[in-house]
């Protein structure tokens, strides 16, 4: 028998289909998938080597996050998401930013002088991101901790480890990255020793993975004993940082006079820091805080390529590292030359490439790079940072008005349409129609008969 993996996709569908795992109707969908051609979707070829057991396509919309401004720019950062509202959620936060003149200071372990950069716009400093390869020990004595602390200690062995790390994959060298920095460290009943790795515009997991197993061999000849495993991790040491000082005014509605705005503004300014401090007391708010900042960092990452789970992990891994859970970004009222403004910041790792994998093979990820014109990796993580940090302000702004879910259903009632079969224009109408009634009428009951109710008076 036939290996499933070693099926044509076409082969791989059929099987399903005789299983009955899925009907006809299923089987004709992921077949039309490979039928249809089109530039803008991944290759029938490609997809097949891109992962195992493949049967199909996942699509899903990518959308424009417009008006962000990172580094005295105007960013376009495509989004790729399911959510309603998390596109719009982040270009209203970027609006407000962008209004007070200032936009985001986006950078890492940098101080702010709100006197001289406010107005001044975004100043970015990226840190020196690297990636590391763990070599572990099992080591119940200590022993072994010890010897590696001797390794990293002695020049000659470093030099050695280093060098058979990049000649493992001589290509990242070239580019003017590779291996960097050894050392080692003791762990309850475990040793390890870390090598970080320089991979300049890549996320490099591959590459890191390949110089962690030659340097685990080298490491067990001269220790004489078998490594546990030679793998990286998807924790940073470093974290890059964004900020932001708005005017009060701006966080008004529009709509306001000029003599309420300020006062509005102060009141939601008051309560978005006090929702900010409710999620570094509580763990359990601190989680959907930090969801929320995923929300458009994990899109544009997924929109672009990148490993969203890496980066996803990282963060969290980020929030815990105090031993506590925290909010990755901090939100306070100050006075400036007698003007009251918002103060936001956030701190969160960005373990993403701008090159190689899928980045370089997917055709939507291709185009995200060059939309959002990243110059170079730190270009990209000086922007998500700046987008998470407006899809917070957003959130934040929205709790301390009218509730998340006021301006969420607006945009939920097209998806509520859809999934009760409504098309082409009847989505707009049966949205209209949802959000005229009461909370507890939106069910999917509701929404058909409505759809039904439209289409019979369409054939009058």
């Amino acid at each position: 028998m036939t290996a499933f993996r070693e099926l044509s996709v076409e082969n791989r569908i059929k099987t399903l289909q005789n299983e009955g795992a899925i009907n006809d109707a299923d089987a004709t969908f992921l077949l039309k998938q490979f039928a249809e051609s089109s530039d803008t979707t991944i290759p029938a070829d490609v997809a097949n080597h891109m992962i195992e057991h493949q049967i199909g396509k996942y699509t899903l919309p990518v959308g424009v996050v417009r008006g962000l401004i990172v580094n005295g720019e105007m960013r376009d950062v495509l989004v790729a998401t399911e959510e309603p509202s998390v596109i719009a959620a982040a270009c209203n936060g970027a609006r407000i930013a962008a209004g007070t003149g200032a936009g985001f200071d986006a950078g890492t372990d940098v101080g702010f002088d709100a006197a001289t950069d406010v107005g001044y716009g975004i100043i970015a400093r990226s840190p020196q991101y690297v990636t590391t390869a763990q070599i572990a020990f099992e080591d119940a004595d200590g022993s072994v901790a010890a010897r590696l602390r001797r390794i990293v200690e002695d020049k000659e062995k470093v030099a050695e480890l280093l060098r058979i790390a990049n000649e493992s994959h001589p290509s990242m060298s070239k580019r003017g990255g590779g291996a960097r920095k050894c050392r080692a460290s003791a762990l309850h009943g475990f040793a390890k020793l870390e090598i970080d790795v320089d991979t300049c515009d890549a996320m490099g997991a591959n590459t890191v993975n390949t110089m962690g197993e030659a340097v685990k061999a080298q490491l067990e000849s001269w220790l004489g004993v078998q490594a546990l495993v030679a793998i990286l991790t998807n924790t940073s040491r470093v974290a890059t940082t964004a900020e932001v000082h708005i005017p009060v005014e701006a966080l008004a509605s529009r709509r306001l006079e000029d003599s309420e705005r300020e006062s509005e503004g102060k009141r939601l300014a008051r309560r978005i820091a006090a929702l900010s401090a409710l999620a570094a007391s509580d763990p359990a708010r601190a989680a959907t805080h930090n969801k929320g900042i995923l929300n458009g960092i994990a899109g544009a990452a997924l929109a672009s390529g990148n490993d969203t789970r890496a980066l996803e992990s990282a963060a969290h891994a980020w929030a815990a590292r105090s031993g506590r859970y925290l909010p990755l970004s901090k939100w306070n009222t100050e006075t400036l030359n007698g003007k009251t403004i918002l103060h936001g910041s956030i701190e969160i790792p960005l373990q993403i490439g701008i090159v190689g994998g899928s980045i370089s093979s997917l055709p939507m990820a291709k185009l995200a790079i060059k939309i959002g014109n990243y110059k170079n990796a730190n270009d990209f993580r000086n922007t998500l940072a700046a987008l998470g940090l407006v899809q917070n302000l957003a959130a934040l702004r929205a709790l301390a008005g009218p509730g998340i879910q006021a301006g969420h259903m607006a945009l939920q009632s097209s998806n509520l349409a859809i999934a009760a079969g409504a098309k082409g224009a009847e989505i707009t109408e049966i949205a209209h129609d949802i959000l005229q009634l009461s909370p507890a009428e939106r069910t999917t009951e509701k929404v058909t008969q409505l759809l039904q109710k439209l289409r019979e008076s369409s054939k009058n």
